[in-house]
């Protein structure tokens, strides 16, 4: 880390002595995955190339820390899991980086013998699930496993079949023959006239509530019909896998290796926020940039300005920060419509740190425990091999819980060693242990006090969403065409895993919107290559 600050360092200065001199060829906003990877896959292209980026880190979504009382364990903020059946782009540059994999304990959650349920104040197993001790007044038929159950009404309800899922998931059609992709999920699971206690046993037990409500129903319905199941990617690697030095490396090591690669033509500058583009002939846009100041972890405006003039833009930015960039273009209602065919969904993650593993002690051994409660999720993390200190991910909430929890973040006395924007207040534990102790069914005084702790709420700019779930009537090829270079002939570009993919959200879809991006300069698709 001292050496890439220090790379960093010299490159901004270089940059500062220089700007205004040389135009770049090309420039990228945004240091997240999607900007840096982009940047990293142009490194030997001869071209002069700079990024941008609003706050004073790299990395965006993906955000890792340590505690000073663990500093052998990586929490993750942010993107914390790969499936590597899902993800080749993220798999394949995890090796060409040099990166370490290791399997994410967990998995995607509910490990039969380590999981833990608790729906309406009933302690389940996930065997439990449809059985009689199931707390929901469900009709004989709907007394499933809440997978099977949507599994069925999935297959009863459409004539999705899954055989060519870009062309017909836009083509199929509820029993009424109105399109799958026009309607809501909430609208799709009414016409299957199930109950209203069936609707809440199914978003109960799904891990998160993203998807559901006014989503389109292909965030859900469809998908989980029987029979097209994922492959497994490569045999080589567990199905769930992490970064043992964090999920933070990806970019990190972008970034580094990006800049080593030709340090007289590539430069990076924190803590710049792009307010306008515009023309100024000969095919070379200028650049308008406001300097900020990030305090506690808070990225602030100033009043100071600079300049870049530029052949190419490369917006590696989510909504919003686009859309308050000035430029005539931006104002063109397809345009408009189409950064606004997704909706920000909140997320938030809470990380203790306890002398011991609590939730591990006497006869229980749930690492994983789901339920109704605001906190949702908890994850066990691991215990400092340094230190003997254990790290419980307390609460992983999303969309209608998270408000709760980032009123309480601002509430109280902070217990935790930074006071910045990962604060953890004695309001946030005490409410965390309320419902864990429930969950456990252990006496609130048995609970340890913690010694530190860390949280993230992903519900401010420029993020303003953990990821982000599509609208209702979006045809989201359509979108990601239109998109990577929305207007003509210009040389601006959008790369963003929020429009750049079917599956809208961090990492391998960022990865395959940049390949996109990256075909205007004659880069062949990242798959299509092999590993260096």
């Amino acid at each position: 880390m001292q050496i890439y600050v220090a790379l960093q360092t010299v490159v901004i200065f270089f940059f500062q002595q220089c700007k205004g001199v040389s135009v770049e060829d090309v420039t990228i906003i945004g240091a997240g995955i999607g900007g840096t990877y982009t940047g990293w896959r142009l490194r030997n292209s001869g071209l002069r190339i700079g990024i941008y980026e609003f706050s004073d880190r790299v990395g965006g979504r993906m955000y890792s820390r340590i505690f000073p009382d663990a500093p052998d364990i990586q929490v993750e903020l942010g993107a914390m899991r790969i499936d590597t059946a899902n993800n080749p782009r993220m798999v394949k540059a995890g090796f060409e980086l040099g990166l370490k994999f290791a399997i994410f304990p967990e998995g995607l959650g509910r490990i039969p013998e380590h999981t833990l349920l608790y729906y309406r104040n009933t302690h389940l197993r996930t065997y439990e699930l449809g059985g009689p001790r199931t707390p929901y007044n469900l009709r004989p038929e709907e007394r499933l496993d809440p997978q099977l159950l949507a599994q069925s009404l999935s297959e009863k309800y459409s004539n999705y079949n899954g055989t060519n899922s870009h062309v017909e998931l836009f083509s199929a059609t509820t029993p009424d023959g109105i399109p799958l992709y026009l309607q809501s999920y909430e609208e799709v699971i009414q016409k299957t006239m199930i109950s209203h206690e069936a609707r809440e046993y199914i978003k109960d037990s799904s891990l998160f509530q993203f998807g559901f409500g006014q989503s389109q129903s292909l965030e859900n319905f469809p998908k989980t019909r029987r029979g097209f199941d994922r492959p497994k990617m490569t045999p080589d690697l567990p199905e769930i896998i992490t970064i043992s030095t964090g999920m933070n490396s990806y970019p990190s090591e972008f970034m580094r290796q990006f800049l080593s690669s030709n340090p007289l033509r590539h430069s990076f500058r924190c803590n710049s926020q792009l307010v306008r583009i515009s023309k100024s002939g000969g095919g070379i846009y200028r650049l308008k940039f406001m300097t900020t100041t990030t305090v506690n972890g808070t990225t602030l405006p100033t009043n100071k300005y600079f300049y870049v003039d530029t052949r190419n833009v490369i917006l590696a930015l989510p909504k919003e920060p686009i859309q308050r960039i000035q430029m005539p273009q931006l104002s063109n209602p397809t345009f408009i419509s189409a950064l606004n065919s997704v909706i920000d969904v909140q997320a938030s993650k809470i990380f203790l740190v306890y002398n011991y593993p609590w939730w591990l002690s006497g006869s229980r051994n749930s690492t994983f425990t789901h339920s109704d409660l605001a906190y949702q999720r908890s994850y066990n993390w691991g215990i400092s091999n340094k230190t003997g200190k254990a790290i419980l991910l307390i609460s992983y909430a999303d969309k209608d819980n998270v408000p709760f929890w980032s009123r309480l973040q601002n509430t109280g006395k902070v217990i935790s060693k930074r006071n910045d924007n990962t604060r953890v207040t004695n309001e946030v534990v005490a409410e965390a242990h309320r419902q864990l102790s429930l969950v456990y069914n252990i006496p609130l005084k048995l609970i340890p006090y913690p010694v530190d702790g860390m949280m993230f709420v992903w519900n401010r700019y420029p993020y303003n969403g953990g990821w982000v779930q599509w609208k209702p009537g979006t045809r989201w090829y359509d979108i990601k065409r239109y998109l990577t270079r929305p207007f003509g002939q210009d040389h601006i570009f959008i790369n963003h895993g929020y429009w750049g993919a079917d599956h809208n959200g961090w990492g391998e879809s960022s990865l395959e919107a940049a390949d996109d991006v990256l075909s205007f300069f004659d880069i062949a698709s990242y798959l299509s290559t092999g590993i260096k």
